[in-house]
Parts: structure tokens; C-alpha cells; sequence
């Protein structure tokens, strides 16, 4: 299969436009940032630990962010037929797929060196090739299972009540590991406890490398995309 640079840069362009305007799709990156504001301004220090602020932050981004991403776009297209107009152009599946994924993680990749100031930790307390590894990565599977659900979405309200339990659970599971000790065992198994075990130990501990998280997050990147291929493989990128 052959893929045009030219064709993925303009299905590029359209994803950004088509994100930017979907208010739907950047409540996650918005929310992120401002929560993270308001619990560092309202919230004893104590508590509102930088560690705690940035796995909050990275959470709302990469794991809320980009399941809507990958979700509600594809829905919205499907909804309005768009799609299947992209579908029987000469635009091929990989060409979509590649050029709507790209701009998703460039939003996700932004927002998270942004929370880390926001955040109030210094630049210089960052392990930065390993947290935009973890975050990059946690933000593609995210992405990926958005995709799922909108190939078995209709339209943009059923992606909306297929993904909302998916994004609750992993992006509020991590949060219960401070309170639950049973909880806190399971989500280390997720990809979302992951990236919050990684910031607790690069920032209170000092990062050393953890071959669990690795394995971790390594089996969810290829779990997400062998489910993916499979989904898009028996049902297309438009089915009914």
C-alpha cells in the first residue's frame, strides 16, 4: 500500500481545523490546564503535591483527551457522512488513519510539557525523553481506544455514552490508589496507573527504570493495536 505525504499532510490539516472547533474535543485539554490552576491555587500544598497536579493533569490530557480525540471526531464524520465522501476518494484507510492520529498527539504532546510549568515543578526535575515516551505513548493508546468506539458508533451521541465509563475508569481509577490498597493493585496493571506510578517516582523518588511500567505500557501499545486492526479490519473505518 502506497502512502502520500501530500494526502496525509491535508488529512492533517483538516483533523486540526475539525479539532480546534469541536469544543466537544478540547474540553479535555482545556480542563486539564484549568484544573490543575484551580487545585493549585485552592487546594492545601499538602496536598496538591507538583507529582499529584501533573499525574491529574496528564490524566485529563492524555487519557480523557485522547479517547474523545480518536472518538468523536470519527463519530461526527460518520454522523454527516463526510467519511464515507473521504472513503471512496483515492484517500486510502492507512493515509486517513495516520493523518487523523497525528494531530491528536501533537495536541496531547503540547499539553503535557505545558502542565509541567503549570504544575508548579521546574523544568529541570523532569526526566523529559522518559515522560514524553510514557505521556506520548499512554496518550496513543488512549487514542486508539477512541477509535474503537467510533467504529461501533453511529454517531457522536453513542461515542459519547460508549467511551464515558472507559475514560471514567481510567482516568479516576489512579486517583483511588491513595485510598484503597485493593484499587491501587489493579491500576497499577493499567496504562493510566502506569504514568501515575512513573511521575510519583520521578518526582518524589527519582526516576530509575521500572521494567513492570515498561512491560505494561508495552502490552497496552500492542493491545490497543492489535484491537484496533482487528475493529477496523471486520468493520472498516465507516460501518453502520
Amino acid at each position: 500500500m502506497k502512502l502520500s505525504i501530500r494526502k496525509i499532510n491535508a488529512i492533517f490539516q483538516l483533523k486540526i481545523q475539525s479539532i480546534f472547533t469541536n469544543m466537544s474535543v478540547m474540553v479535555a485539554p482545556i480542563l486539564a490546564i484549568g484544573f490543575v490552576l484551580i487545585m493549585k491555587l485552592s487546594m492545601p500544598k499538602m496536598v496538591a503535591t507538583g507529582a499529584f497536579l501533573l499525574g491529574f493533569g496528564v490524566l485529563f490530557n492524555a487519557i480523557m483527551g485522547g479517547i474523545m480525540m480518536g472518538s468523536y471526531p470519527l463519530a461526527e464524520e460518520k454522523e454527516k457522512n463526510t467519511l464515507r465522501v473521504l472513503m471512496t476518494s483515492s484517500v486510502n484507510g492507512a493515509e486517513f488513519i495516520i493523518g487523523s492520529i497525528l494531530p491528536s498527539i501533537l495536541i496531547i504532546f503540547i499539553i503535557n510539557i505545558i502542565l509541567v510549568p503549570v504544575a508548579g515543578i521546574p523544568i529541570n526535575k523532569i526526566e523529559w525523553p522518559i515522560y514524553l515516551i510514557y505521556t506520548t505513548l499512554s496518550g496513543l493508546i488512549s487514542i486508539l481506544i477512541g477509535y474503537i468506539v467510533g467504529i461501533y458508533s453511529k454517531n457522536q451521541m453513542q461515542a459519547g455514552n460508549l467511551s464515558m465509563p472507559i475514560l471514567l475508569i481510567f482516568t479516576m481509577t489512579p486517583m483511588f490508589q491513595m485510598i484503597n490498597k485493593t484499587v491501587a493493585h489493579i491500576a497499577s496493571f493499567t496504562y493510566s496507573g502506569t504514568i501515575i506510578d512513573f511521575i510519583n517516582d520521578m518526582l518524589l523518588k527519582g526516576y530509575s527504570l521500572n521494567f513492570k511500567n515498561i512491560a505494561i505500557l508495552s502490552v497496552w501499545t500492542i493491545a490497543g493495536i492489535v484491537f484496533f486492526i482487528y475493529a477496523y479490519t471486520k468493520h472498516g473505518l465507516d460501518s453502520e
